[in-house]
């Protein structure tokens, strides 16, 4: 089992009607990603600043076979959107198909891929709401065979001294949105993301605490709705 620590510097909440509906909407756009997103980042980066560099055939391997090499991942994580909203959990993957977003009160969301829909649930009004995993950016990490050239392309790669950068759109619709994974290099570790909605709204996620290789709870990616008789 791998891991690493590091702690979030300041811990996000989110209060009120307004609150969860910022959240909804940044988290319907970190889910959904490439069908209504301009662009996805990780780690502070200088996306656009730069000549974009020339992807090797090993590092794109070496990537494969990170993401590929996953079974189980957890991690905590904060959330903070460019127009006010901030939140944090916890995050659960398992390898292929599974993945879970549990927020933290007083945030009333809930992300659950279970291995054949990624369910977006809002407690509060009890309401969920299904997506296809494979039209996600879940999707392409949770896939069985990892490819970052079979169903997407590859538009834009930057390395620095500390991380990787790997934008992709899908060949079905690159018009519809790209998402760019970045990664620490040494260990090989997915960290942080942002994604950028059409109307410029910026939403970033960043990992702490990430531990790898552990045994995880199956229950944990099944999804059943809650009724009001059966809560406690």
């Amino acid at each position: 089992m791998t891991r690493l620590n590091q702690e979030p510097k300041t811990r996000w909440k989110l209060f009120g009607k307004k609150g969860r509906a910022v959240i909804a909407a940044s988290v319907i756009a970190s889910a959904i990603g490439l069908g209504a997103v301009t662009s996805l980042t990780l780690l502070p980066s200088t996306a656009h600043a730069q000549a974009s560099d020339q992807i090797t055939p090993e590092m794109i391997e070496k990537i494969e076979n990170y993401l590929a090499g996953i079974t189980t991942l957890k991690a905590e994580f904060v959330q903070i959107s460019s127009d006010g909203g901030a939140a944090e959990g916890d995050l659960y993957m398992e390898r292929p198909g599974k993945m879970r977003f549990e927020y933290n009160p007083p945030a009333q969301i809930l992300l659950v891929s279970t291995g054949h829909d990624f369910i977006y649930y809002d407690k509060e009004i009890n309401a969920p709401t299904y997506f296809d995993i494979d039209e996600t950016p879940a999707g392409i990490i949770l896939a069985e065979n990892i490819s970052l050239t079979d169903k997407v392309k590859i538009v834009d790669y930057r390395r620095t001294a500390e991380t990787v950068r790997v934008e992709l759109v899908r060949k079905s619709d690159p018009g519809a949105g790209s998402v760019t994974m970045v990664f620490t290099e040494k260990p090989m570790q997915l960290r942080q993301w942002s994604v950028k909605d059409p109307t410029g709204v910026e939403t970033t996620v960043t990992l702490f605490n990430t531990e790898e290789g552990m045994q995880l709870d199956p229950e944990l990616f099944k999804f059943e709705r809650i009724w009001p008789n059966q809560r406690n």
